[in-house]
């Protein structure tokens, strides 16, 4: 199920999507829909119902996983790039206020 601002929420889109979860897990009993609502945000949901050793889902949820792992990673990246750049450790600028 996709939500989000309904002028987002692209008919056509949402089909390939379900097409295409059909075609990753192997099964053709797939039911998909909108919920238009008025946010920023377009979030789509899936529910996985009977589902017992599928490799093909288990590699989708470690691509899950290490995409959440890289999206932490980068933030640490950024928050420690951000220090050195900001950081004067020779004490060699003055302070602007």
């Amino acid at each position: 199920v996709m939500s989000g601002p309904p002028e987002h929420l692209n008919r056509k889109g949402i089909e390939r999507g379900r097409k295409w979860l059909e075609e990753q897990t192997g099964s053709m009993e797939v039911r998909g829909g909108d919920y238009p609502v008025s946010e920023n945000n377009v979030a789509a949901s899936i529910l996985l119902s009977g589902v017992h050793n599928v490799p093909r889902i288990k590699e989708l949820q470690q691509v899950a996983i290490e995409a959440q792992d890289n999206i932490d990673d980068i933030r640490q990246q950024s928050e420690e790039q951000l220090e050195e750049l900001v950081e004067d450790d020779e004490d060699e600028l003055d302070p602007l206020f």
